[in-house]
């Protein structure tokens, strides 16, 4: 049975490996399924992952309380996955609404067919679409290769570096800032971890030997969650990121996934492949009898919302926008 992966044992080596060395781990008894690292000037334990997960999951143990005086911040806790704390507890957990997210509910799906009736809404819709895919089957030698449970480390490392090129060419053409680049070593280290653990399935759609869309997506028993997509904008035309989608979604019909998660951030294909709207919270946790824990957790919390405040007002985009010509003025790839 695969639990969350990302409070594996492989996720937790690695992102401290990468971003903790020096840094105490922390667990609490009556947190359970989750660890943290300290903040350097903050009283604030921050889960790792941090906000670069696709879901934390957790409980709380009604039974132990080993929390006096303390904060937690849990980043990215789905709003389907409930959490409440416990009732006449000196514990207070605020939920602070984040980003908006997708999924495709697959549970009643028996075929690829089925999938594109319910999500292409009208007949010229699914016409389009499956002219887009004959389209590119007559102009490309087109192979599909699932990579899951095995895969050979020279063959991982030239397509890790190849997903990479990629996504940097396709950023480029929008001119934005991807946050995943610069943490590129992390995610070398960890995927090839998880595919051999059958927590990653890497999927590549190639032109002959070339690749020319890719996608990483976290297995969970009967779930995956789309973590990191990119395609070669030369193949744009013929429709290739929702055509590399379509291969995904056969994929997990034969091996019974019952829900495909677009998780958070913005796509208009991830309206287009699923029905739920969901959204991303962040949980703060805090000693209610502790003045210096309630301060600490109330301003944490009024922090977030402000800054939902201005991610509502799109001010994020020219943030987006601006990281992005910085590093173009670094020379940064």
């Amino acid at each position: 049975m695969k639990g969350n992966p990302f409070t594996s044992q492989s996720f937790e080596r690695n992102w401290i490996k990468h971003y903790c060395k020096d840094q105490k781990i922390t667990s609490f008894d009556f947190l359970r399924n989750v660890k943290f690292t300290k903040t350097k000037i903050w009283p604030i334990y921050v889960n790792i992952g941090k906000n670069f997960t696709n879901g934390i999951t957790y409980d709380i143990n009604n039974e132990v309380i080993d929390f006096k005086g303390k904060v937690a911040l849990i980043y990215d806790v789905q709003d389907f996955n409930t959490v409440e704390a416990p009732t006449r507890s000196r514990i207070k957990l605020n939920k602070v609404r984040q980003y908006e997210a997708y999924y495709g509910d697959l549970s009643e799906r028996k075929s690829i067919e089925e999938v594109i009736t319910a999500n292409f809404n009208s007949s010229k819709s699914r016409y389009n679409f499956r002219r887009s895919l004959k389209q590119l089957n007559e102009a490309v030698d087109l192979k599909v290769d699932y990579f899951y449970g095995d895969i050979e480390k020279d063959a991982y490392i030239k397509y890790m570096q190849l997903f990479k090129d990629l996504l940097n060419k396709r950023f480029d053409d929008k001119s934005e800032f991807n946050t995943v680049l610069p943490m590129w070593d992390f995610y070398t280290d960890l995927i090839y971890d998880m595919i051999l653990e059958k927590r990653v399935v890497l999927n590549v759609l190639s032109n002959g030997e070339e690749p020319i869309a890719m996608s990483i997506n976290f297995v969970t028993d009967q779930a995956i969650s789309v973590a990191i997509r990119t395609f070669d904008i030369a193949y744009n035309k013929l429709n290739i990121g929702n055509i590399e989608i379509y291969k995904l979604i056969e994929w997990c019909l034969e091996n019974d996934i019952k829900m495909i998660d677009f998780s958070k951030g913005e796509g208009l294909y991830k309206t287009r492949w699923t029905e739920i709207e969901y959204h991303y919270d962040f949980h703060i946790l805090y000693d209610s009898k502790s003045l210096y824990a309630s301060i600490v957790g109330i301003t944490l919390t009024k922090f977030f919302k402000f800054k939902q405040y201005l991610r509502d007002k799109e001010v994020n985009t020219w943030v987006i926008k601006l990281k992005y010509f910085k590093k173009r003025l670094l020379g940064q790839k």
